[in-house]
């Protein structure tokens, strides 16, 4: 930081070093340019003419430089030799370095007007300018002569660093400019807590963050070519406040950590002037006093493995206040002993165990479990508060591992020895899987399918139901009972002749589902029935279908027969397809229920057909 004297304006500069060279030569120019060689007086601020009316108030202002600084004097021009001006009870002279003003209240036209000078002298020589005072009469104020609609009026008191506005509303022609007095010298505008705007005849000056520095008694100017108001003083009190420290939040009595982990406890605190917060644990200080913060601090804790009580401290110059935590670290709980499982059903069971363990800061047991070889998450139930649990929802023949942990507020405990159980069994969930059969001979057929997804226990046989007309009850269908395995033959049958079947399995409980319907024709050499008829579009006019090529094709297919009919009409309709394994179906009818099936045909006749998918066509869309 460098400092220079300008010892003929009385003028010290500061500059740091990143100012540049220009920037502090063209600084010095604009000030030395001012001041003459033998270091007489230059008014560098002349007083305006001003234009008042009777009653009101006017400020002139002049402002000089010289060396050795010059004294300015006020005068009033008359007739007579000037006569130079005191402080009375009316006219009102502030001197300052360099400047001055002149300030005329309750202005009278008959005694007041005419011209007054500002007289700049020193050992160097003096120098003068003068301005005139025109005062209308009440009855005589012009056109456009402006008016002060509505003064400021301030905020009675405001609180250091708040923000507050003064509005000053004018009218005049044309429209008047609107400016601002402080203790009757202009306002300092280079301070960039002041903002001054000017907005359809509204003059608004804004302080932020005031500071004592901000009061004073104001005043604002409204000016244009016909004249000059000024509206009447207010002051402005800037309040700054005394409240002791105190704390924002509370700091909570007890933290709670586990061994090991870190912890970060913030303590604010506030209060005018700001207090400074440290934190001491114990007797020991944490925070040095030279660099404690203002209204905050963090104490962060790493690896915390003791306990300790830690006190934060706010402290300003009216008083310290204080708040103390229990950092606690916590241990975890013990493992749960001696898990047993009994009444064991199809869907649940029930456990008991022991807990050795302190109770005092036990919160609740938990319950992991999932079947022994399944790949999938444990299943949890989480908030038991007794040393038993009846555990539902199970699935019925699953092997199950359990495990029991407990848990306090520093967290979960070591879970216990699993122990296994398997579930009781039921019937069968789902029925057997990918039954297919195929003619043996005129009179025989063979019959096969894949055990259950869901058997629910040990599947000991299976029953095979077969007609020739499936529309009849299913105890009214032939049956044909097997053990465990998963393929028979079925003689006897009537040759040529087409027959359902379907597969049910057993447990030691009882039966499931019934498959889904198959059939097959008994003829040696015709194809079995086609797999998975679907449709996979469907218009107003055709319907897309999609199969399979039936698993034993007997003799080679030659055609597929597809069959439909209407139900709307009742009608039959039936196409030779070639061999192919997807078809358009069109020229149907709109918004009409289709019933399709399809049967595979090789050289020694038709095989057995598809059962019937029900399909409606969509309506003719405009």
């Amino acid at each position: 930081m460098e400092t220079l004297w300008n010892q003929k304006t009385s003028i010290k500069l500061v500059f740091n070093m990143k100012t540049s060279i220009g920037a502090i030569v063209a600084v010095l120019i604009s000030l030395f340019v001012f001041v003459n060689a033998d270091g007489s007086p230059i008014i560098i601020e002349k007083p305006r003419d001003q234009y008042v009316k009777n009653g009101g108030t006017v400020l002139f202002f002049c402002k000089a430089t010289g060396h050795p600084p010059p004294e300015i004097i006020w005068r009033k021009i008359g007739d007579k030799s000037p006569k130079k001006i005191i402080s009375t009870n009316r006219f009102t002279v502030i001197p300052g370095l360099g400047f001055s003003v002149l300030r005329i209240d309750v202005i009278r036209s008959e005694r007041d007007e005419g011209r007054y000078e500002c007289l700049t002298q020193n050992s160097g020589g003096e120098q003068t300018a003068s301005a005139k005072l025109l005062v209308y009469p009440e009855n005589q104020v012009p056109h456009g002569f402006p008016y002060i609609t509505r003064n400021p009026v301030p905020t009675p008191q405001v609180e250091k660093g708040r923000n507050t506005t003064l509005i000053c509303e004018v009218e005049g022609n044309p429209p008047p400019v609107v400016t601002w007095i402080r203790d009757s010298h202009p306002l300092n505008l280079s301070n960039s807590r002041y903002r001054v705007t000017m907005n359809d005849n509204v003059g608004r000056f804004d302080v932020f963050e005031s500071d004592e520095s901000d009061q004073g008694r104001y005043e604002c100017v409204a000016e244009n070519k016909i004249g000059t108001v000024v509206s009447p003083q207010f002051t402005l009190q800037v309040r700054v406040r005394r409240v002791p420290p105190y704390f924002v939040q509370q700091i909570l009595p007890i933290h709670e950590v586990k061994a090991g982990t870190d912890l970060n406890i913030t303590c604010k605190a506030s209060g005018s002037p700001l207090p400074y917060v440290r934190w001491r644990r114990g007797p020991e200080e944490l925070t040095p006093e030279d660099q404690a913060p203002l209204g905050g601090n963090i104490l962060f804790l790493s690896n915390v493995h003791e306990s300790a009580n830690y006190t934060c401290l706010a402290t300003s110059k009216l008083g310290t206040v204080e708040a103390t935590t229990l950092v606690k670290v916590e241990s975890l709980p013990y493992s749960p002993t001696n898990l047993r499982i009994s009444d064991v059903t199809p869907t649940s069971v029930y456990l008991s165990w022991i807990y050795d363990g302190p109770i005092e800061d036990l919160r609740y047991f938990v319950i992991q479990y999932k079947a022994k070889d399944s790949n999938s998450n444990y299943e949890e139930i989480s908030g038991v508060s007794t040393h038993f649990y009846t555990v539902t929802k199970l699935n019925p023949y699953t092997e199950y591992e359990f495990y029991v942990l407990a848990e306090n507020h520093a967290g979960r405990g070591p879970p216990s020895v699993p122990a296994f159980m398997t579930t009781g069994e039921t019937e069968p969930r789902t029925a057997p899987r990918n039954v297919q059969a195929r003619p043996l001979s005129s009179t025989s057929m063979l019959v096969q399918w894949e055990e259950p997804d869901n058997p629910n226990g040990i599947v000991t046989g299976y029953k095979i139901y077969y007609t020739t007309n499936p529309h009849l009850p299913m105890t009214d269908w032939d049956s044909q009972y097997v053990d465990s395995t998963t393929l028979t033959t079925i003689p006897d049958l009537t040759p040529h002749t087409i027959y359902t079947i379907r597969v049910q399995a057993f447990t030691n409980i009882g039966p499931g589902p019934f498959s889904a319907p198959v059939q097959v024709k008994t003829q040696q050499g015709v194809p079995s029935q086609p797999l998975s008829l679907r449709a996979i579009d469907v218009t107003a006019t055709s319907v897309s279908l999609e199969w399979t090529k039936p698993i034993h094709t007997g003799d080679n297919i030659i055609s597929y027969e597809l069959y439909w009919n209407d139900t709307s009409i009742n009608e039959k309709g039936h196409r030779t397809l070639a061999v192919i394994e997807s078809y358009k179906l069109d020229k149907l009818q709109p918004n009409t229920l289709y019933h399709i099936w399809l049967a595979a045909k090789s050289r020694r006749g038709e095989g057995a057909y598809t059962s019937p998918i029900a399909i409606k066509t969509d309506q003719y869309s405009k």
